[in-house]
């Protein structure tokens, strides 16, 4: 059995078909972060186990918060935006009994026209666990896509969770990153299979984007810096502040929230 974390920010229009995907018997957890919406009543209605947060506390952290009420021994952190096949479950359980050397485990994700999509590398990691195209195969992989990640429970509480000082974005990076640096391998499994509708878990208003936007750029550094990859500080404000200038000349709002945004990012880095 799996213990199933979900987590929800305004996600009314997808939580709901996300929990009917998961088989009856495994303890689904929705963790929502101060949504406005209806995620809380319709993922309770389905019978969720729901931690409801005063505040948004970001993604990672609302993920360590329902892993903490976890009661079985195999996690899977799986967006409201994504859906699991009737089999998805049985074939990552059997890769957790195969593979005894790996922590973490990805299901195929595709789109939902069936394409594939996925990380073949991760800056953080040697570059020995990089791949040259997406694995038709179960493989080794060098970094697990947080959209749908299972995990050992022991493994993930060891390694202390998702770092909670990244808000949203890079937190499945930086978690593969210490999987792998602490001995343990991630591995893809090409017969379990996730759909991710990407982008629907929290809409697409300027306001929204704008609010992804600084954080993306605040979490790159920050992981950037965390792993000794992070170039000066002043040469990214730098870059940003011409890209601002830019989009003030061109008179386009959407571009000058977005710019103004992440270099908001970069300087609260």
């Amino acid at each position: 059995m799996f213990s199933i974390v979900l987590v929800t920010y305004n996600s009314a229009e997808v939580i709901g078909d996300a929990t009917r995907s998961i088989p009856p018997g495994h303890q689904v957890i929705v963790v929502d972060n101060a949504s406005r919406d209806d995620s809380v009543e319709i993922a309770r209605a389905l019978g969720a186990e729901v931690l409801a947060l005063a505040e948004n506390l970001g993604f990672g952290t609302a993920c360590n918060r329902g892993a903490a009420l976890a009661k079985h021994d195999k996690l899977l952190f799986l967006n409201p935006d994504a859906r699991l096949r009737p089999d998805t479950l049985d074939r990552l359980a059997d890769a957790f009994e195969r593979y005894a050397d790996a922590a973490a485990f990805n299901p195929r994700l595709v789109d939902a026209a069936g394409k594939q999509f996925f990380n073949k590398r991760n800056r953080f990691v040697s570059r020995d666990h990089w791949l040259d195209e997406p694995p038709r195969q179960d493989a080794e992989i060098p970094m697990g896509i947080g959209a749908a990640l299972a995990i050992r429970t022991d493994v993930f509480r060891k390694l202390g969770g998702f770092d909670e000082n990244i808000f949203l974005y890079f937190e499945d990076v930086d978690l593969s990153a210490r999987i792998i640096n602490a001995g343990y391998t991630i591995r893809h499994i090409h017969d379990a299979v996730a759909t991710h509708m990407e982008g629907q878990s929290s809409g697409t208003d300027q306001n929204t984007s704008a609010f992804k936007e600084y954080h993306y750029a605040k979490a790159q550094f920050y992981t950037n810096r965390k792993h000794g990859l992070a170039r000066s500080r002043w040469l990214k404000l730098l870059h940003g502040a011409f890209r601002y200038a830019s989009a003030l000349a061109g008179g386009d709002a959407t571009k000058l929230a977005l710019a103004k945004a992440r270099l908001k990012g970069w300087w609260d880095a």
